[in-house]
């Protein structure tokens, strides 16, 4: 009995000393706090699931490096959405980011369903970065939450009007778009900018978006010996018209816009003789600094080759993060501050935003196809 007594006492004060150790662990390890930072595209989209996967890079990159935000250690996570490329679904996404916890969202993907959902941000004070709409309308109600990390297709059209109406000499241009929210605002700026360029538009011309029937407005073009053919709208409707054109063997130039200068669009439209351009709202990517890093970190994260435009998610993630720190707070309010005051060196451009969240010093690119590739033709700096 008193061999048992003998351990006892010295038992009770070790658990005692090992329970008190334990709780004072406890209660000085730092807590992380979970940031969640919200996606909204339409993920059946090959472009849009890229650009998920580029804000997951980011996302698992920025985690490495063990943030912090007043003291206190943070864990980003993405919060993605499906918005289908339907503004009713994105504004019903954007309330329910509003009324979480996130500290922002990039999105949306389509100009439609980024302006659709803005309001709604606004109202929130939600930060709203949008990586790949390219809309004027977007940043033209002048909200403090909304951000461009791209150029507006208003310059850039206009950029591309002056040099192919006032340069080229390509005066008769038929306007084309696909009868939806970009395309129709597009073809209007064009419109305006090729008049205002001394060039004459010889039709006005709206399809439906889901028609692979291009035989009338082609067939307009060569009654009216059109020089330039301008169409906003889908890339598959582009790829179609493309062909379209070398069928019917017209002289006339074609522009097009956007997401066409990929690999995708190259590997379907086969073999053409005649003269494709695409305005884009960037420099070259491949020329910046980073890019090809990016894409190397991407093929070995995802096992396949990320499209060019696909960094403008990843930046937009980075530069939340970089805002975040900035403001030193999780506070909405103070990070959209944040954003409106910041200088971020990122992969696609140096972004810095103007009053109405527009990016300042925006670049363009008039690309060429040429060889089964394309050519950047002319590149506009930002001023």
């Amino acid at each position: 009995m008193s061999i048992s007594c003998r351990f006892a006492v010295p038992f009770f004060l070790l658990c005692s000393a090992l329970a008190s150790s334990a709780s004072w662990a406890h209660s000085a390890a730092p807590t992380t706090e979970i940031v969640t930072i919200g996606f909204a595209a339409p993920l059946a989209e090959v472009s849009a699931r890229q650009g998920r996967n580029a804000a997951l890079l980011a996302i698992e990159e920025i985690n490495k490096g063990n943030p912090t935000v007043n003291g206190r250690a943070i864990v980003f996570e993405l919060l993605e959405q499906d918005d289908k490329a339907d503004p009713r679904i994105s504004e019903f996404i954007a309330r329910s980011f509003a009324n979480s916890k996130a500290i922002g969202v990039i999105g949306h993907w389509n100009s439609a369903t980024t302006v659709a959902a803005a309001p709604i941000y606004h109202t929130a004070g939600l930060a709203q970065i949008s990586p790949f709409s390219w809309s004027r309308s977007f940043t033209q109600k002048s909200y403090k939450t909304a951000f461009q990390t791209i150029g507006s297709d208003d310059v850039g059209l206009a950029l591309a009007a002056d040099y192919l109406i006032g340069e080229q000499k390509l005066k008769r241009v038929l306007v084309l778009d696909d009868g939806g929210f970009l395309g129709i605002s597009m073809a209007d700026y064009f419109s305006n900018h090729v008049k205002a360029a001394d060039g004459e538009v010889i039709q006005r011309m709206s399809i439906s978006g889901n028609t692979s029937d291009f035989n009338q407005p082609l067939q307009r073009a060569r009654e009216a010996k059109a020089e330039l053919i301008f169409f906003s709208g889908r890339v598959m409707q582009s790829d179609v018209l493309a062909r379209s054109l070398q069928r019917f063997r017209l002289p006339a130039k074609l522009l097009l816009t956007g997401s066409v200068v990929s690999p995708a669009f190259l590997k379907n439209a086969g073999d053409i003789d005649s003269t494709i351009l695409a305005i884009v709202p960037s420099t070259p990517l491949d020329k910046r600094p980073g890019m090809a890093a990016l894409q190397k970190k991407y093929a070995e994260r995802f096992g396949g080759e990320m499209i060019p435009f696909a960094v403008y998610s990843y930046d937009s993630v980075q530069l939340l993060a970089a805002a975040t720190k900035k403001a030193n707070s999780l506070d909405r309010a103070k990070i959209i501050d944040a954003l409106h005051e910041i200088k971020y060196s990122g992969v696609s451009a140096n972004i810095a935003f103007d009053a109405n969240g527009a990016l300042l010093k925006p670049g363009y690119t008039l690309y060429s196809y040429e060889r089964k590739g394309w050519t950047p033709l002319r590149v506009f700096n930002g001023k």
